[in-house]
């Protein structure tokens, strides 16, 4: 039934059959050729998650199902799948059971499909590409400009599944630069800053405020670019101190995820300003991140990467300090 798909449509095919069971899903890829297909029902009190190795030659062993299940642990999914064309393990099996994977291998999938009557999903899925569900989700362009760092696709993918758990009251309630804010709103895009942290296990409150500028110490952005400048009061919610490094953050504009840049040779103060920064227990630190984004972007959304310590974002009025 799925020899003759294409690896690429595999997942969106998961996605459709999710579809017809009520799901609201989508796919994203990974740079290793797996897939993540992510998805709520019921208005969002059910969160869903699959994990795709598409080849029909792969085999998925224990290992891999336990760090799926670790993930799905730690953002709360609550229906956690993994499929693939090809084969899974005992050892993978007897993991699936124990940390509460459903798994889907080419004959239960089959089996799935004929209980749920959709064998008619089948003939937009023929091998050219499928429907096209690819495509909702923001992925890395090719080429990357030289010294331009982006946040590598698996990071990404995992930051936009959490995304789409949050919903759309979230995302609806953050404020906008531009009117609003402060010394940083004053002609820049719109940028949000979305907050992925539970309220129970937020490390850090981070109070910000962003502006974008061609013109940074010593650097000049490039041409038909500018620098998106986020800066930050960060307060540690105990009396643990929490580290605060360029990996925690990403900035999602024009359907990419942007990293945070670096500056090889910036001036001691402006250095003194970038990360990593240590907020101590109970206390406060101030910081800068910077991203090169495109002149004219349709809006940007400051996030948090899945591996962060917990960040829970709140716009706040802040002067810049960095020139």
């Amino acid at each position: 039934m799925f020899e003759e798909m294409d690896e690429s449509a595999f997942p969106e095919f998961l996605a459709a059959f999710w579809g017809e069971k009520g799901w609201d899903a989508s796919v994203t890829p990974n740079d290793d050729g797996t897939y993540l297909v992510a998805g709520d029902k019921d208005g969002g009190s059910t969160r869903g998650l699959i994990g795709v190795r598409p080849g029909g030659d792969t085999e998925v062993d224990a290992s891999e199902v336990e760090d799926f299940a670790a993930f799905c642990e730690r953002k709360g999914v609550d229906v956690r799948v993994m499929a693939t064309r090809g084969r899974f393990t005992t050892g993978a099996r007897s993991a699936a059971d124990a940390a509460d994977v459903h798994l889907l291998d080419p004959n239960e999938l089959a089996t799935s499909v004929r209980d749920e009557n959709a064998e008619h999903l089948l003939d937009d899925f023929d091998g050219d590409g499928g429907g096209g569900l690819l495509g909702v989700f923001p992925s890395v362009p090719l080429p990357v400009p030289a010294g331009i760092p982006v946040v590598p696709l698996l990071v990404a993918a995992m930051v936009v599944a959490a995304a789409v758990f949050v919903g759309p009251t979230l995302l609806g309630s953050v404020p906008f630069l531009g009117g609003a804010g402060g010394d940083g709103g004053a002609g820049g895009p719109n940028v949000t800053a979305l907050s992925l942290a539970d309220a129970n296990e937020t490390a850090a409150a981070v109070r910000w405020d962003a502006r974008t500028q061609t013109e940074l110490g010593n650097y000049t952005a490039p041409d038909g670019q500018t620098f998106v400048v986020v800066q930050f009061e960060a307060t540690s919610t105990s009396n643990a101190t929490v580290a605060l490094r360029n990996g925690d953050f990403a900035l999602a504009v024009n359907d990419t995820f942007r990293s945070v840049q670096t500056f090889e040779n910036a001036s001691d103060s402006f250095r003194s300003t970038l990360l990593p920064t240590p907020v101590p227990g109970n206390g406060t630190a101030r910081g800068v991140v910077v991203f090169l984004a495109p002149a004219d972007p349709d809006g940007a959304t400051l996030v948090e990467t899945y591996d962060g310590p917990g960040l829970r974002f709140e716009r706040a009025d802040l002067a810049f300090d960095v020139e």
